[in-house]
């Protein structure tokens, strides 16, 4: 049988926060330079910002083309 050791307080708060400090310099220090980095990567964050579009956001339905392909299904589906 296993014995799990107990960390004390301090220990794990200084972990959580070595954490997120990771964490967030990944994400807002690595990832912004890998995407101005990479072009592709460029050209796509471009076009979002352009368009306005946030792609954090799970379904538009102000963006054109989800109109245009909700037309499309509605014509393919009444076809069948």
């Amino acid at each position: 049988m296993k014995t799990q050791t107990k960390t004390s307080l301090p220990r794990r708060l200084t972990a959580f926060a070595f954490s997120m400090c990771a964490l967030f310099s990944f994400v807002y220090g690595v990832l912004p330079l890998l995407t101005d980095s990479v072009d592709v990567l460029n050209r796509m964050s471009i076009l979002l910002e352009d368009n306005n579009i946030d792609p954090s956001r799970y379904y538009y339905t102000d963006v054109q083309q989800v109109e245009q392909g909700e037309q499309y299904l509605e014509t393919v589906l009444a076809d069948r």
